[in-house]
């Protein structure tokens, strides 16, 4: 069940993700060059950077998407890039999307108990026959998700389909989803597009709060500068495929790298 125990200071905590001299190319262009950080568990790490950056690039190389031309990714010791992209959230890594990737002619509810698929235990035949290891799981997987969907404040909507629904409340629900397979880390790419003032306020506190109940860690991929330095405990600065800058909030701000090629100087 969800609970893990939640790390008391994510900037002593064991490095989980670990990207060492990651490079792409596409086309003779350089997307990604040689490019290095840790996330640590429980811990919040913003990615910035202005368009064409390489952070899109970047997360899909995480995600398996892509395949970088150099480099190494580790996940827990174990090299990342062996993985399948369906095994990601069996090994403990979920995403959400840019661009909300929920079915919209399923309810709220069941968008969420999508999430609990990579975590089936049970084979097809069981499922398929409904056999009590079967039945058990997906009992399981039912009060997780009514579970999450209090948590993030949705029952009043569970039944309700997802196309019908505001974009803040979707982004609610792709999170639900993100966290039915329990991740260690959850990669959020640009959760803040879209949302007003006071939903990317709403969504930070919710972001922090999940984190320290659940205790995973995020690489939080974001243009909402507010947002980023508010809840990150490490950000990575990137321009035009390298990596600038990485420190706390309060020294990425301060640093001329960053300043001169993403933040601007106050006037």
């Amino acid at each position: 069940m969800l609970g893990n125990t939640p790390p008391a200071q994510p900037g002593n905590a064991p490095v989980v993700l670990t990207l060492s001299d990651v490079s792409i190319e596409f086309g003779g262009v350089t997307a990604l060059d040689a490019v290095g950080f840790d996330v640590r568990a429980g811990q919040i790490c913003g990615l910035i950077g202005p368009n064409g950056a390489g952070k899109t690039t970047l997360f899909n190389c995480i995600t398996r998407i892509y395949e970088p031309s150099r480099g190494v990714i580790t996940w827990q010791g174990t090299d990342l890039l062996g993985l399948r992209p369906y095994a990601l959230a069996s090994a403990g890594i979920a995403r959400t999307f840019q661009n909300l990737a929920l079915f919209g002619g399923m309810s709220v509810f069941d968008n969420t108990m999508v999430g609990g698929s990579s975590r089936g235990r049970f084979g097809l035949v069981s499922g398929l026959l409904g056999l009590p290891p079967a039945r058990a799981r997906v009992r399981e997987l039912r009060e997780k998700a009514w579970y999450l969907l209090e948590r993030l404040e949705l029952v009043d909507v569970a039944n309700a389909p997802a196309s019908g629904l505001p974009f803040g409340t979707l982004k609610r629900v792709e999170l639900a989803r993100a966290l039915m397979s329990e991740p260690s880390l959850l990669l959020l790419d640009e959760p803040a597009g879209g949302l007003t003032h006071s939903e990317v306020k709403e969504l930070g506190e919710l972001i922090v709060s999940l984190r320290d109940d659940f205790g995973f860690g995020a690489l939080l991929v974001e243009h909402h500068m507010g947002l980023v330095l508010g809840i990150s405990d490490h950000v990575v600065a990137l321009n035009f495929g390298h990596k600038i800058a990485q420190g706390t909030p309060a020294e990425i701000q301060q640093d001329d790298a960053v300043i001169n090629a993403y933040l601007g100087r106050a006037a």
